[in-house]
């Protein structure tokens, strides 16, 4: 996935360098687009080392030039091709803190995104390079709709979803294990409000009916099961769930409830707090 993304990038840096024909025939710019091109000579030869010296040096003798706050957006990226995630996110940053109505901001954004992306770990290890890279994915989304980032984001936001909805749904299994179904109720609902339309939705919401009946909280078990039926009638877990409902004599009648109350696309957050 790495391999490509980097020639995607490149190819769209080297396009927008390209395009702009001042290279060519603004003589006053002479000096700084040398130095720009032959940072990007080094970039092209993956001398990221070198190519980042060049940039510093173009940004330090013209600060103010449109050429120095590309070269800063290329800091960042020489620091991603070279796995120096951490240094990339601080170059990139500094990019677009500099300069907030550039055009390649949505693209410095997309690669700080990939440059937690490409460190998250097993669902096992603390998550807080999977919860920063799916801030910036979705800051991206948010802010560039029209971006032509935000197909390969919506694809890596759901990809993130899943993956922390997983981390959530193994504490939560573990704490049932343990009988302690307060703290399990507690991580299955964070599925619910944060990762509400992941693969372990359905699960999750099999296992608050589990945990919930488990401590005689039937009424509570009652309403979940409503909207596990609803939003996942063909799932396995709604068919596990009918064992359940079967043994705890939960009524599966639908008709009690609205749409409103029981369909995934109209419960809130706060909504989950009330069970």
């Amino acid at each position: 996935m790495k391999i490509k993304l980097l020639v995607f990038i490149f190819l769209f840096l080297l396009n927008a360098c390209s395009s702009d024909k001042n290279i060519v025939i603004n003589k006053q710019l002479n000096n700084d687009v040398e130095i720009y091109n032959s940072g990007l000579k080094l970039l092209k030869k993956r001398k990221f080392n070198e190519a980042i010296e060049r940039f510093t040096e173009l940004e330090i003798q013209y600060p103010y030039s449109d050429w120095s706050a590309r070269g800063q957006m290329l800091i960042g990226f020489s620091h991603y091709s070279n796995r120096e995630y951490d240094e990339a996110i601080l170059s990139l940053s500094k990019f677009t803190e500099l300069n907030p109505d550039h055009p390649l901001v949505p693209y410095a954004i997309f690669l700080k995104g990939y440059s937690y992306y490409e460190r998250i770990p097993n669902i096992e290890l603390d998550q807080e390079y999977s919860e920063k890279a799916l801030q910036q994915f979705l800051e991206l989304t948010n802010r560039y709709p029209n971006s032509k980032y935000k197909k390969k984001s919506f694809e890596i936001i759901k990809i993130l979803r899943n993956h922390l909805s997983s981390k959530e749904l193994l504490i939560g299994k573990f704490y049932q294990s343990k009988g302690n179904y307060l703290a399990a109720v507690k991580r299955y609902k964070q599925i619910l409000k944060k990762y509400k339309r992941s693969v372990h939705t359905p699960e999750s919401l099999f296992r608050l009916v589990e945990s919930y009946t488990s401590i005689g909280l039937v009424k509570q078990a009652n309403y979940l099961y409503k909207i596990l039926s609803y939003n996942f009638p063909k799932s396995s877990w709604k068919k596990e769930g009918d064992i359940l409902a079967k043994k705890y004599k939960i009524n599966t009648n639908l008709k009690k409830y609205k749409k409103q109350a029981i369909d995934l696309n109209y419960l809130k957050d706060k909504d989950f707090e009330l069970f």
